[in-house]
């Protein structure tokens, strides 16, 4: 039995549109049969990676000039949240892969751009925005990363490109801003060293570089990111491209795990008919007064969690559309509200793995899988609801947020 709410909005949106959500939703049944051998891999099958080419979600937020699909980030939203009800690691695969072409598309220049998406190959790149380490220098033309490292580099091993962020020196060697490089993967190494207890098929390894010549035109300065100042001005007339980079990167984040919890939701009302309550006179979990508050309680949680995220990306798109910035208490209450969104979302599956039962130990078990890979979405260091909470308290309060981020 599904009880989760149906899509809202669907009937408003494209053909294209509404076929990538149909799609996502057939392919749940086939992404959880692949659960073991994705978690053995530690990436996502080539199987997987062939059925969301095919569906084309990797083209979602591709501009048309280049065959590519333009979706509007409710349609991204709603691909995600279905591929998560099948297979966590797939949708936050996507959901990465996904931020980073709209990323390419909407900061690099032109000529830039023709070289990602105008090959009339695919094209796909990975992005991790923060260095565990880099040392880069200035030179004619752009800057020579001398080494880096970077963790958490989500579906770099079915990309063709990688956005890593750097510090960007000036001549003198002081670090003045940070910058998006765009590097082919071949002058990347990766140190295969994705061993987690969730999200295993994400294929988050760490990367490394050292000494690589990064051209000026694929440096995309994070100050320029963040007033919203993007190099590709052949897309300014098209809203899609003008939205609020970092509102809208905080915001995706949580779209894997709302539909982790959803499939979740539904595993346990399906299973509360089938089993037992230990020690108590019920034969079915589902008799209990208990299972009805527990079910009640979490469904509250993700459906508020997806009311402030769809109030987001409601926002983000008036916003692009009108080709007006919002003002920092905006964007903080944005990335206040993926936070809480990460936060009730994880109290949600928490309550449903804590119901159910001592099966939930063993690792075969689709909760034990929902669980885990809610539990390491929701680590995101853009989600954390405490550094959240902070920034939109201080904002709220009249001080500095203390992060350029949303100024």
């Amino acid at each position: 039995m599904n009880v989760t709410p149906s899509m809202p909005g669907l009937q408003g949106r494209s053909e294209a549109d509404k076929n990538l959500v149909a799609t996502a939703s057939s392919l749940i049944p086939v992404l959880r049969s692949r659960s073991a051998e994705t978690e053995k891999l530690g990436r996502l099958p080539d199987s997987t990676i062939a059925n969301m080419q095919a569906a084309r979600f990797f083209d979602m937020v591709v501009p048309k000039a280049y065959g590519g699909l333009q979706s509007s980030f409710h349609t991204m939203m709603d691909v995600v949240v279905e591929i998560a009800r099948g297979d966590g690691s797939a949708a936050w695969t996507l959901m990465l892969l996904s931020g980073a072409a709209w990323m390419t598309a909407a900061v690099y220049p032109r000529h830039v751009v023709d070289s990602v998406f105008g090959t009339g190959q695919p094209a796909r790149a990975a992005m991790v925005m923060t260095p565990r380490k880099s040392k880069t220098r200035r030179v004619k033309g752009g800057i020579i990363i001398e080494e880096g490292l970077w963790s958490f580099n989500s579906g770099i091993y079915h990309s063709q490109w990688d956005l890593l962020g750097i510090p960007y020196p000036d001549d003198s060697g002081t670090v003045v801003d940070s910058a998006a490089a765009l590097i082919p993967v071949s002058e990347i190494t990766t140190l295969n060293d994705w061993e987690t207890m969730g999200l295993r098929g994400t294929g988050s390894t760490s990367v490394a570089v050292r000494d690589v010549f990064v051209p000026d035109e694929r440096l995309a300065m994070y100050s320029r990111l963040i007033k919203g100042d993007y190099a590709a001005t052949h897309k300014n007339d098209e809203a899609l491209y003008r939205l609020d980079a970092m509102p809208y990167m905080a915001t995706k984040l949580v779209f894997p795990t709302l539909g982790i919890a959803k499939g979740a939701l539904d595993y346990f009302i399906d299973k509360s008919s089938q089993k037992p309550i230990a020690f108590l006179f019920y034969e079915k979990q589902d008799e209990a007064a208990v299972t009805h508050l527990q079910i009640s309680e979490a469904s509250a949680k993700i459906d508020a969690a997806e009311l402030l995220l769809r109030r987001s990306v409601d926002h983000l798109d008036a916003y692009a559309a009108a080709g007006t910035r919002m003002s920092v208490p905006e964007r903080a209450r944005i990335w206040r509200d993926a936070g809480f969104a990460n936060q009730m979302i994880r109290e949600a599956i928490d309550l449903l793995a804590g119901a159910s039962g001592g099966s939930l130990a063993f690792s075969e078990n689709i909760m034990n899988r929902y669980w885990r890979d809610a539990r390491v979405c929701s680590m995101h260091g853009g989600v954390v609801p405490e550094t959240t909470f902070e920034i939109y308290g201080r904002v709220a309060c009249g001080k500095d947020p203390k992060t350029p981020l949303v100024n």
